[in-house]
């Protein structure tokens, strides 16, 4: 007997409907904190901005570009510290003990620097963040257990200390920045290595880790319930950043008094205060911890660029939140957000392809306009469709992400799904 037409106009519909679900259900998974995938492209696509465009023009003044510099690694660390507390957020609940979930973050962490190795070992034009993200990962241990308000009250500290202890050590001992890409030949000379990781590389561990504390701060709390006291504790740490940075400058007489160092030492201000000091600040006169400039490593710079990241943070989880069930529209920017890793390493070996094929010998600088615009629009195509395609016929991860994901599942038990209280997901990002 033929089955009525009806009959299979309804089972069409629901095979149909079913698979729409399951599509939604790959690009907004439930349980998952959207917000912080679409935060975590944002933060990419800022950085390859500073990558791929001139910071300042011929005369030395900053471009349009430098409105991201500081800002978009800032809130990709905070982000990591977010990724963090949420990866290991199962096994704490199952198990209750830090070191059953020790094994998971340390393994994620060795991962990571030694991804960062191999991309610092053939990177040129980059300064690759990767083996001091793998290095704070591994300290971040130590306050895994906390609470957002004593990490909230660690994370403040940290900015304002460890930049003090910063310049004492970089100047009574002498530093002198390195900067240079994290490669497996520095370990050729480890007291350099541990040196610039720590205090006088491009991203320092030191004053960086404050923003991996705050990250798991953030998300320790109900980010949910207090979008509006996340976004408005993040914008008294800029006010307070910024604020604080001009006043010093402007009345308390530290723009006099670093015009004079730096013409005694042929620093140049301009680039200090706006396009950055590619990780420290000059240890030449104390009053360099008074600037606010991009990647200048100060108690100003930490706060106010910490302060945009939870800006970011609370304003692009809002969004998601007031699309609810429809957050799948999200994910041009969600799935490329969901893996940071693998977008982060791609973009890194492609700008080593793209770079000479628009612009010729790369230490010539970035090029025209034109031609940093055709490279960037090259990078966030390929960086949007590529883990669209991906996340919709291969893997909800990336390959990096679950490449790390298969080596913790065959390395350590897993959290039994039923003892853990929250339905928070575990996040593989970095």
């Amino acid at each position: 007997m033929s089955s009525h037409p009806a009959d299979s106009h309804r089972a069409y519909d629901a095979n149909s409907t079913a698979t729409s679900a399951t599509v939604f259900d790959r690009f907004s998974p439930a349980g998952r904190l959207i917000g912080l995938d679409v935060a975590r492209v944002i933060a990419l696509l800022a950085m390859m901005v500073t990558h791929i465009f001139a910071l300042a023009d011929d005369a030395g003044m900053p471009t349009w570009a430098a409105v991201f510099a500081g800002r978009a690694s800032a809130l990709f660390a905070v982000l990591a510290g977010c990724s963090l507390v949420l990866s290991t957020h199962s096994r704490l609940a199952a198990y209750g003990r830090l070191r059953d979930a020790a094994p998971s973050v340390l393994i994620r962490a060795a991962a990571i620097v030694f991804i960062g190795l191999c991309l610092g070992s053939v990177s040129s034009l980059l300064a690759v963040i990767l083996v001091n993200y793998g290095i704070m990962f591994a300290l971040a241990l130590f306050f895994l257990r906390l609470r957002a308000p004593a990490l909230f009250v660690i994370a403040g500290l940290w900015m304002l200390v460890s930049p003090v202890v910063s310049m004492w050590a970089r100047s009574t001992f002498l530093l002198e920045p390195n900067y240079l890409p994290m490669g497996f030949f520095d370990f050729a000379t480890p007291a350099t290595m541990l040196t610039d990781l720590f205090l006088t590389g491009y991203y320092p561990v030191l004053q960086w880790m404050s923003y991996i504390l705050l990250g798991m701060a953030v998300v320790k709390v109900d980010i949910g319930k207090h979008l509006l006291g996340l976004f408005t504790f993040g914008l008294g740490l800029f006010v307070v950043g910024r604020g604080g940075s001009w006043l010093l400058l402007n009345v308390f007489g530290g723009d006099a008094a670093l015009v004079q160092d730096s013409q005694m030492w042929g620093i140049d201000l301009t680039a200090a205060l706006f396009t950055g000091s590619y990780g420290v600040s000059p240890a030449t006169s104390w009053w360099w911890l008074a600037i606010a400039g991009p990647h200048s490593g100060t108690p100003f710079d930490l706060l106010s660029t910490g302060g945009t990241a939870v800006m970011a943070i609370a304003a692009c989880q809002a969004v998601a939140t007031l699309l609810g069930r429809r957050s799948w529209l999200l994910a041009p920017l969600s799935a490329p957000g969901s893996m940071p890793l693998s977008v982060y390493a791609a973009h890194v070996v492609l700008l080593e392809i793209t770079r000479p094929a628009l612009v010729g010998d790369p230490r010539d600088g970035a090029g025209t306009v034109a031609e940093q615009s055709t490279e960037f629009l090259v990078h966030a195509l390929i960086f949007v469709l590529v883990p669209l395609l991906w996340k919709l016929f291969v893997s909800p991860r990336g390959p990096l992400e679950g490449g790390i994901a298969a080596i913790i599942r065959s390395t350590s038990r897993s959290p039994s799904s039923t003892r853990s209280p929250s339905p928070r997901r575990g996040d593989d990002s970095v």
